[in-house]
């Protein structure tokens, strides 16, 4: 199911929620040069991080937030499974593309998805899809080496979507092993923000979706819960 639709069925859903139906529960190592990549990288590129094996499906379950885990969070299990997304035009933009349908490549041995409703907070109204995917760990690099490369060559493409969608790179979060945080934009909607965290093995898509019109922004606090719980897992 492409993650566009998913937008749009996460938008139904907040919407649902606010109405009181809804249910329960550039490369180095200094981030301050390449706002896009977490200053932990360096780390893992200089070969001190010793590899990690791939969750299996009780691995990923047990380290995903769930219920009311994180306050002013409502978050449930999103059953669907990635099917994969349209062709980017130029080419340098498909990693992008990839991780908007939540379908990187290589795949990922095993993926597990969540919904995370805002219901209280700065965040109230938007909805962040998250995707826990397990690798072999160079695999999982390769996912965030890939992405950083085409932030650095892609500003805008075609395919995928509608209509054209233009690319930002954002800061971002001190977290993991490694990090990458960037805003989609498609014309006549609003900014949409990724935000993809590896630790060890496994590879963390945050994808935020506003429902009030204005820019998307991935809540920090849902990435610190769900990569702590990762990391004890």
């Amino acid at each position: 199911m492409p993650l566009r639709q998913v937008k749009l069925a996460v938008l139904l859903c907040t919407a649902t929620l606010v109405a009181g139906c809804g249910g329960g529960g550039d490369d180095g190592s200094d981030a301050k040069a390449s706002p896009s990549q977490s200053p932990s990288v360096s780390a893992s590129a200089q070969g001190s991080e010793a590899a990690a094996d791939p969750l299996d499906a009780a691995g990923l379950k047990s380290a995903a937030l769930s219920g009311t885990e994180v306050d002013g969070f409502q978050i449930t299990d999103f059953p669907a499974k990635p099917a994969g997304g349209g062709t980017a035009r130029p080419a340098a933009c498909q990693a992008l593309e990839n991780m908007r349908t939540a379908s990187p490549e290589p795949a990922p041995k095993q993926f597990l998805g969540l919904l995370a409703y805002a219901t209280a907070g700065s965040s109230a109204g938007s909805a962040t899809t998250i995707g826990l995917m397990a690798y072999d760990q160079p695999d999982a690099e390769g996912v965030l080496d890939g992405l950083r490369t085409a932030l650095k060559d892609c500003t805008a493409y075609a395919g995928g979507v509608p209509a054209p969608t233009t690319v930002k790179s954002a800061t971002a979060p001190d977290a993991g092993d490694d990090a990458v945080a960037f805003d989609l934009r498609t014309q006549g909607d609003s900014s949409d923000a990724f935000v993809v965290v590896r630790s060890g093995a496994t590879v963390v898509m945050f994808y935020a979706v506003s429902g009030t019109g204005s820019p998307a922004e991935v809540p920090a606090e849902l990435v610190s819960a769900q990569l702590g719980k990762l990391k004890q897992a």
